[in-house]
């Protein structure tokens, strides 16, 4: 068996950032050869995930990229065991890593599965496992496109949003403004042509029976329900909202201060919440 000196256990330590015990025993596996101390390493702790894969990912963070383009960007919900590891900046840089690769491909939802299992993923995943010692599920994956792309991670790691515009706002403070209103209000969809018409229906149909129960006369009746349909829009639409920082902008929608700084539209939205 080879002689694995001092040097050779922290040179390995800082490559892998696991305990020297461990490191010691790879070298010594392995008869010194570091690369392959490293191979032994990964086959080591992908059995020990496998054996693990089935306990409960409770805590996560949002990763995000955007290329440098801005024309291009992607977000991931990456779910871990216990809050320590959401927010060790290990876990996160893979979480951003996680977002990159999903950002290089075509798709718009990729299956995680896909970017889980990539080589160069599936090498890094198997080595913070190593050092993070926790199961780690890749839950949600999105792409997005457009002139203007931006995002917002909140402080916390775990709401995250990813917006696409169809042209670069006059002032980068309208795009920041937007992306921490959209997490604020957090709305069903970019504008009321997209909102799920099952929940139209139900603000319609509780309105008139309402209305009726209250003896409304019919023509007031079709009135009062086409107010709270619209109200119900202005609430859940994103263009349609009040934008949150009335304090910057006055009393003006979403889309009237986006026109202002000269975008017309949003043509998509990613809004993520850990365990949402």
């Amino acid at each position: 068996m080879a002689n694995v000196s001092p040097q050779m256990v922290k040179d390995l330590r800082e490559t892998t950032g696991l305990p020297m015990m461990e490191c010691k025993q790879a070298l010594m596996e392995n008869n010194g050869d570091l690369e392959a101390a490293k191979d032994w390493l990964r086959k080591k702790h992908k059995g020990k995930m496998a054996e693990r894969a089935g306990r409960e990912t409770g805590e996560g963070r949002i990763g995000v990229f955007i290329d440098g383009t801005r024309k291009v960007g992607a977000m991931v919900e990456l779910r871990c065991e216990t809050a320590p590891v959401a927010v060790n900046e290990v876990f996160i840089d893979l979480a951003n890593a996680m977002a990159k690769k999903v950002a290089s491909g075509r798709e718009a939802a990729p299956h995680p599965d896909t970017i889980r299992n990539a080589p160069e993923i599936e090498s890094r995943f198997t080595e913070v496992y190593g050092k993070m010692r926790e199961t780690m599920n890749l839950i949600r994956c999105r792409r997005v496109i457009g002139e203007f792309v931006t995002s917002y991670v909140h402080h916390d790691g775990k709401t995250g949003v990813l917006l696409a515009l169809d042209a670069a706002p006059s002032s980068e403070s309208v795009a920041a403004d937007l992306c921490m209103h959209t997490a604020f209000a957090k709305p069903l969809a970019i504008d009321r042509s997209a909102i799920p018409a099952a929940d139209v229906e139900k603000v319609r149909s509780l309105a008139r029976e309402v209305a009726v129960a209250e003896g409304k006369p019919e023509q007031i009746v079709d009135k009062i329900v086409a107010g709270q349909v619209n109200a119900f829009y202005a609430q859940k639409a994103l263009m349609e909202q009040l934008h949150a920082r009335s304090d910057v902008y006055g009393k003006k929608t979403v889309g009237e201060v986006l026109k202002a700084a000269g975008v017309s539209a949003v043509v998509d939205m990613v809004i993520m919440v850990v365990g949402g």
